[in-house]
């Protein structure tokens, strides 16, 4: 057994686990709600996330049975690090401790690494979401709640609003699978991923859901099945999961898409543009949906044809979830000098991919592009300068990513000439941030890049406008002119 009693209600997982040990240890637990948190690296939010999760869950789910599971990644055979295993036991142990035996016999927390659960050794966010998944399969469970292991919001109210969904969507759409995702202020040098690309590849596949990786998500038991039943690559199991999630639900068309407002995500920060892999692994996942529907069911043909009308998730705002404006804050994360660097330096790696799916002219239009911004003066005093890839310049370059992948049944050469080049576009949308924020000069922007952020005044507008609704023009006018991509499809452009 790769499971083990820690304290009463509390266990502790192992890497190996078998497939159903905690699933069954659910079942007898008589587990109706499932709450998940990845982890790798985050003992200090996990175990505040947790012990929360622990206090709330009797008032939000009251007389029901709740199992808490965090996966860690931290905790591996070849590295077996304890520092989130044993925050998060702690803390639990604690949170237990403080409610009466009644209460705390409702409740079944495990703290678990899932390095190598039923064999598998890859590592990532999808291995770890994967584990609960199938062992949701093995108790009667009616709804998962996975959750990012670095936030720091109000889980008491997070629960609050999945339960209320949940009951509500249980009245209207009696035995339908439901997906949750969340709408929150997110910082505008953050979730660069979801606002190019992501929430633009939505509609190929008939609804715009703006929130296609928003990390935090509630599943029903109908569209957790969906998940054990699909094919899970190693785009998916490390960064491509809540995209994949996001795609399939769309497409297969009965299940119902919530997206509720959360305030703000309250988390660690990471500019996505800047990193090497993540971008690569959430892009690939989310052409190999494209394609995996397309061959299945013609799903990417039929939302391009004319007539095909765009559709929209149920969406609950402040006024349905009691959650106002939050303030994503300040950050440092993102850095001018080495978001120009890594553009013109990574270009020669790029460069043979760029020319594939753009095709000469294009692609020289890029490298003209880029030699500009190499050679403009980056001194305090100049104007920032960008590559000058805007909002429509991108979309035809994130048309042509996908035209190429279907018509050659090619996923890895768009990914890269996307991975890079939404660097590039993602920079041009911050550049226009900071100019709003009358950030126009290399110095003005040096300088506030160490705590970069929006006037507490004028910040809910400013992210309602321009960053969620620039965001959302961006897709729209993606799915407007759809006809291109199908030009490109039939070869006639």
């Amino acid at each position: 057994m790769a499971m083990n009693v820690v304290l009463p209600n509390l266990w502790q997982g192992s890497t190996g686990l078998e497939p159903g040990e905690l699933g069954k240890a659910w079942q007898v637990h008589g587990a109706m709600v499932i709450i998940g948190h990845p982890t790798f690296h985050n003992d200090v939010t996990a175990a505040r996330l947790l012990a929360d999760g622990i206090e709330a869950a009797p008032l939000n789910f009251p007389n029901q049975q709740v199992a808490f599971v965090i996966t860690d990644g931290t905790f591996t055979e070849a590295g077996p690090d304890r520092t989130t295993l044993d925050a998060c036991l702690k803390a639990a142990g604690e949170a237990l401790g403080k409610l009466s035996p009644d209460v705390r016999n409702r409740l079944h927390v495990t703290v678990t690494p899932y390095d190598m659960y039923g064999g598998e050794p890859t590592p990532g966010k999808g291995s770890a979401l994967k584990l609960v998944f199938d062992e949701m399969g093995y108790c009667d469970a009616r709804m998962l709640v996975l959750l990012d292991g670095d936030l720091r919001n109000d889980m008491g109210r997070w629960q609050q609003v999945f339960s209320k969904v949940e009951t509500q969507h249980g009245a209207d759409h009696p035995g339908r699978p439901m997906f949750i995702t969340a709408r929150y202020a997110r910082h505008f040098v953050d979730a660069s991923l979801t606002r190019f690309i992501v929430g633009p590849l939505t509609t190929l596949l008939g609804a715009y859901v703006p929130g296609g990786i928003s990390g935090d998500i509630v599943l029903s038991a109908g569209a957790v099945a969906k998940e054990r039943a699909a094919a899970w690559t190693t785009a998916r199991r490390k960064y491509g999961t809540d995209i994949s999630t996001t795609m399939d639900n769309i497409a297969e068309g009965d299940t119902v898409i919530y997206e509720v407002y959360l305030g703000a995500k309250l988390h660690d920060i990471t500019d996505e543009a800047k990193l090497t892999v993540m971008p690569g692994e959430v892009i690939g996942a989310a052409l190999e949906r494209l394609l995996h529907w397309e061959r299945a069911e013609g799903a990417v043909s039929r939302a391009l044809r004319p007539e095909s009308k765009l559709g929209h998730v149920v969406e609950l705002g402040p006024q349905q979830t009691g959650i106002d404006f939050i303030d994503p804050g300040t950050t440092d994360a993102f850095d001018v000098d080495g978001k120009i660097h890594s553009l013109l330096s990574k270009f020669p790696e790029y460069e043979h991919d760029l020319c594939q799916v753009l095709g000469e002219t294009e692609h020289q239009r890029v490298a003209t592009l880029l030699d500009r911004l190499g050679s403009a003066p980056k001194g305090d005093s100049d104007p920032l300068v960008s590559a000058g890839i805007d909002g429509a310049a991108w979309i035809d370059i994130l048309q042509a990513g996908v035209a190429f992948a279907l018509r050659h049944d090619d996923i890895d050469t768009p990914k890269r000439c996307l991975n890079y080049l939404y660097t590039a576009a993602f920079f041009e949308f911050v550049k226009d941030r900071l100019a709003d924020l009358g950030l126009t000069t290399f110095g003005q922007v040096r300088a506030a890049q160490r705590a970069l952020g929006v006037p507490a005044a004028d910040a809910q507008q400013f992210y309602e406008d321009r960053v969620d609704g620039v965001a959302r023009s961006l897709a729209l006018d993606f799915h407007q002119r759809r006809a291109r991509l199908l030009e490109l499809l039939e070869g006639e452009a």
